[in-house]
């Protein structure tokens, strides 16, 4: 591939990020323009620049780094410990009869309810710690990883299981060479639906319980007033959320490069 070539990918892959966010762009403006122009009261909707002035004051001085790091580290936590119990539950549940005879009625019921519900309860339990958020955000990525997981352990080509049984496998090499490589896709899907679930129990525990965290730092902007404080937290985990979901397409489309 030649020089121009290069120049000339480069300069569409520009142009086509720029289209895929001329909308956000509009309403950035937008809202700019309204909140300048006094259309809209500062107490409800302060102008963007006031919130990214306090958005760029806030990371400096370090406090929303630190309740960042608080929020992404019980989210991710609770689901990779999510993503463990669910492969296991998920796989089993679609391979053994015992196993889809207690789990199936289990993750039926499970999956439907509001996981934020439970939060009231979690304060009872074990109060206000990391440890109540982190087993909370578990429970509720459980349900989506471990159904994907058996719906796709479940597909899986008989052709390969009985192939792969022909040839001598054992049923752990089965398991660890034909039906988890198989069910990949499904165990992605399940934790790109769980990521953003547990930001957001992560974030509302945090507004509720305290204890720091971005969910906190918002509650702290409403109680002090402070609206510019509220939008910024909100940013701050919409920046993260999209991070974090670009990083696990980045990750499956290196895992997944066969299919």
């Amino acid at each position: 591939m030649d020089v121009n070539t290069t120049f000339s990918v480069g300069r569409e892959d520009v142009i086509n990020a720029g289209k895929s966010i001329y909308s956000l762009v509009i309403v950035l403006i937008l809202w700019e323009l309204v909140t300048q122009m006094g259309m809209v009261h500062e107490y409800f909707l302060p102008p963007l620049s006031q919130i990214l002035a306090t958005f760029y004051e806030l990371t400096v001085d370090g406090t929303l780094v630190t309740n960042g790091y608080l929020t992404v580290k019980r989210a991710l936590i609770g689901l990779v410990i999510a993503c463990v119990l669910g492969i296991i539950v998920g796989v089993l549940s679609a391979r053994s009869r015992l196993a889809r005879w207690f789990w199936d009625p289990i993750i039926e019921v499970g999956y439907p309810v509001p996981v934020i519900a439970l939060v009231p309860v979690f304060l009872f339990w074990f109060g206000t710690g990391d440890f109540a958020k982190i087993v909370l955000v578990a429970i509720g990525c459980f349900w989506p990883v471990a159904i994907n997981v058996r719906n796709a352990a479940r597909d899986v080509d008989e052709n390969l299981i009985w192939s792969a049984r022909m040839m001598g496998t054992s049923d752990r090499q089965l398991l660890r060479r034909v039906i988890i490589p198989a069910s990949a896709p499904g165990i992605i899907s399940g934790i790109q639906i769980a990521l953003p679930i547990s930001l957001i129990i992560t974030f509302v525990f945090e507004m509720v319980a305290g204890g720091g965290g971005l969910g906190h730092l918002e509650i702290q902007g409403v109680r002090s007033f402070d609206s510019a404080q509220v939008y910024a937290s909100l940013i701050a985990i919409m920046i993260l959320g999209f991070a974090l979901d670009r990083a696990l397409r980045v990750l499956r489309l290196r895992l997944l490069s066969w299919t």
